[in-house]
């Protein structure tokens, strides 16, 4: 179903003002955080430098996040159908269906892991956690005001990880759910896990198909480049970003 006018406008000024908000304030809560830890009053479970590093990195991300959708450039092609919304919409705050774990039946909560390998896996998990927002931030610096949340075509972007890869977004999104996958190692996180990843790709696969359409230079761009993974190759070209 194509979107009318006014939900379009509506879609856009969510994203611009609302999601925009949303974000600035998980950089608050994440800088809560951060003081909380310098100032001595938070317990931590991992080392002080794994728990800054994480929380610094989530800051960074809501805060350039938050500007960026504020300030962003508006849409060559905006929105034109409803899915085009509410899958980036579920799929962007996928993440609290996490909290949603204690609900699900205790065998399925159980950590299948032999206790011996545990503390290898939260450790492995762990470094996934830092590196997939890492990535997101490098991705989003690079995309500058060309970032969005919802599927529309925006400028070209040519420059950072995109030379190499079309979705370095989504692939900070599977580093992130691997890591959590691997640090809790249990039925529940692996079923949500397997959730958030396959939405993660169809969103991808939705940029794409707008992408294609709108786009000849990007069809070629396609042949060249990673989907999720990088493929290396001496930069040509230049790409069109749906975000």
């Amino acid at each position: 179903m194509t979107l009318n006018r006014t939900t379009v406008l509506m879609a856009e000024y969510t994203e611009r003002y609302v999601l925009s908000l949303v974000f600035l304030c998980l950089a608050s809560r994440e800088a809560v955080k951060l003081w909380g830890i310098w100032s001595g009053r938070l317990g931590i479970e991992t080392t002080v430098f794994i728990d800054v590093t994480h929380h610094l990195i989530l800051f960074l991300l809501g805060l350039f996040t938050g500007l960026l959708l504020l300030l962003g450039r508006p849409a060559v092609v905006p929105p034109q159908k409803l899915k085009f919304i509410l899958v980036p919409l579920v799929t962007t705050f996928f993440t609290f269906f996490y909290y949603m774990v204690p609900m699900f039946p205790a065998p399925m909560q159980i950590n299948l892991c032999p206790q011996e390998f545990q503390k290898s896996l939260v450790v492995a998990g762990l470094a996934f956690i830092i590196v997939g927002p890492m990535i997101a931030l490098w991705g989003i610096l690079y995309l500058g005001r060309s970032f969005g949340v919802f599927v529309t075509v925006r400028k070209v972007v040519m420059t950072g990880p995109y030379q190499w890869i079309r979705h370095p977004m989504y692939l900070s999104g599977v580093c992130l759910c691997t890591g959590v996958a691997l640090a809790n190692f249990s039925v529940a996180y692996f079923l949500l896990v397997a959730i958030h990843i396959s939405l993660l790709l169809y969103r991808a696969r939705l940029e794409e198909t707008q992408l294609s359409e709108h786009s000849g230079e990007y069809r070629e761009y396609m042949k060249r480049t990673g989907f999720i993974f990088p493929r290396f190759h001496r930069p040509a070209g230049g790409q069109m970003n749906a975000k």
